[in-house]
């Protein structure tokens, strides 16, 4: 099995700093392939929300070196997505109390994919977004969010983030990959100005793990160039082939 991803995140065109982390590593070793994407969003409206975003991407981060060299003889698949959901309400609780005790102005969104050779396991929390590349950018996981009324207008507000309660509830989605599959995961900065058409386009002859992050970089400047007002993240995984044991 051979999968090629590539990883950017910019805070844009107009925002002072970006609020956004994006992380994805890759570990293959023979038939083997464990793989594990994290894109978090801070929230806008706080001020310093890539406090969060930077403790989970990290937090991640951390995991990953830690077990990349256990799969799958010392850990197997199920092993690996129990440990990363205990990680994930483990960095919940730290984003949690980090609110409570030093800085209030702290939360994130997050999608988490992890690639255990063929299958695969989605952590979703909040509004960015997993999407599946097949013919059209299909969405595999779902904004959480509710409209209310703020100062006379109605908009969409986050229904759940990183830190909003010590209890989390996150979405999970599982399944298997195929070959030449896609997996495009962001930040709403990223979809609001992108089209199928456009990922299409700079994603259809991935063959290294340098062409995928030069595709990242380019839909990154595809988005900028049409005027994206929010900070960009971009995570791209290739599937190129699928070899079986």
């Amino acid at each position: 099995m051979e999968v090629y991803a590539g990883c950017v995140t910019d805070r844009g065109n107009y925002r002072e700093k970006n609020q956004d982390r994006a992380v994805c590593h890759v570990r293959q070793n023979g038939h083997s392939v464990l793989a594990a994407a994290c894109v978090c969003d801070g929230i806008g409206s706080f001020a310093h929300s890539e406090t969060a975003a930077e403790m989970v991407t990290k937090g991640i981060t951390r995991w990953f070196e830690g077990v990349k060299d256990l799969f799958p003889e010392v850990m197997d698949a199920d092993m690996l997505r129990e440990d990363l959901e205990m990680t994930i309400r483990e960095l919940n609780e730290l984003v949690y109390t980090y609110r409570n005790e030093q800085d209030p102005q702290v939360g994130c969104t997050m999608s988490v994919m992890l690639l255990t050779n063929a299958d695969y396991q989605l952590f979703h929390v909040g509004d960015s977004r997993i999407c599946r590349v097949n013919g059209g950018l299909w969405p595999m996981t779902r904004d959480e969010v509710s409209m209310a009324e703020v100062n006379g207008r109605v908009k969409p507000l986050l229904a759940n983030f990183i830190g909003k309660s010590d209890t989390l509830w996150v979405n999970k989605l599982s399944g298997t990959v195929e070959e030449n599959d896609r997996f495009l995961l962001g930040s709403d900065g990223l979809f609001k100005k992108l089209t199928y058409e456009d990922v299409e386009e700079e994603t259809g002859k991935i063959r290294s793990g340098r062409q995928a992050q030069k595709a990242c970089e380019r839909l990154l400047k595809r988005v900028m160039d049409r005027d994206e007002k929010d900070n960009i993240s971009c995570i791209l995984i290739c599937v190129q082939s699928v070899t079986e044991d």
